[in-house]
């Protein structure tokens, strides 16, 4: 398996888009690139601005070699929008090349809140003639040669009971190499979430950790949720590595925060490793040092 990432905070957009290579698939994970509008009450630096057109041609090329497409939930950052948008680094026809021809595990709208219900009928509405083949994901399990995909049930945005929202997360094994792909858990903040990864027992786990800038929304206590459930999987004893993204890396001392999951891992031999570190980069935090 190969697996290459290919957006995200660590490299200076909102993002958790990555690209997995096996002997019978091509995927594209949550192919979005974004930016927060307003941060410290600024808008984008215009570098923020020309790394999204940078990193939107490197997910343009993964695109060109994928032949399926999944997308976790329907929060801006995770994908492509059916419209121009400087902040996602879009035209009108952009969404064309990213779904068209692609078979795309869709998260289901069923139990989704009302925002993201209208992203995706405004989605489905522009792919629906051009995909190849449109597949709800929630709780499937795809055979695809010797690649196994396993998607997990919906789970909630956070805590149980979140207002934030639903998302689905994907397991690929093939047969050497289990990644589980597992975006906007918040830690994860809820025990199913927890469960479903010991359920799996990835060697690779590719995490949206705790989001410690959301204390408007998110209570210390959800907090201390999300620390706890990531070190309930750190401490499973299956784990080679965690890559940690997204909301844990839009406050710069993420690492002073996380230190009791760092060392856990430490102990465990598992290594933490960010998009920046897979990519042999220093982390590049733009949204969090906006300010400067």
């Amino acid at each position: 398996m190969r697996f290459v990432p290919i957006a995200e905070e660590s490299l200076g957009v909102r993002s958790v888009a990555m690209y997995v290579e096996t002997r019978d698939l091509r995927i594209l994970l949550d192919p979005g690139i974004s930016l927060a509008p307003r941060r410290f009450g600024l808008p984008p630096h215009p570098r923020e601005i020309s790394r999204v057109l940078e990193l939107r041609r490197v997910l343009d090329h993964y695109l060109s070699l994928s032949t399926h497409v999944f997308i976790s939930h329907y929060h801006r950052d995770h994908f492509t929008v059916p419209y121009e948008s400087i902040y996602m680094g879009t035209g009108s026809d952009t969404y064309v090349n990213v779904y068209r021809g692609k078979v795309v595990l869709l998260k289901d709208p069923k139990d989704l809140n009302y925002s993201q219900r209208k992203r995706y009928y405004g989605l489905l509405k522009a792919i629906r003639s051009i995909a190849r083949e449109i597949i709800y994901a929630d709780g499937k399990t795809l055979e695809i040669g010797s690649t196994r995909v396993v998607l997990s049930r919906s789970l909630p945005h956070g805590p149980e009971n979140s207002k934030t929202g639903r998302v689905v997360s994907i397991a690929i094994d093939d047969g050497d190499l289990k990644l589980l792909f597992m975006p906007d858990v918040q830690g994860p903040m809820y025990q199913g979430a927890v469960d479903h990864a010991n359920s799996i027992k990835p060697d690779v786990l590719v995490i949206g950790g705790p989001p410690f800038y959301l204390s408007h929304v998110f209570s210390e206590d959800d907090i201390e949720l999300g620390i706890k459930g990531l070190a309930k999987i750190v401490g499973g004893g299956y784990l080679e590595k965690l890559i940690i993204t997204h909301h844990t890396l839009r406050i710069l001392e993420w690492r002073e925060k996380l230190s009791e999951i760092l060392s856990l891992a430490s102990r465990k031999r598992v290594v933490v490793e960010t998009y920046a570190d897979l990519l042999g980069r220093s982390e590049d935090l733009l949204e969090a040092r906006r300010k400067e």
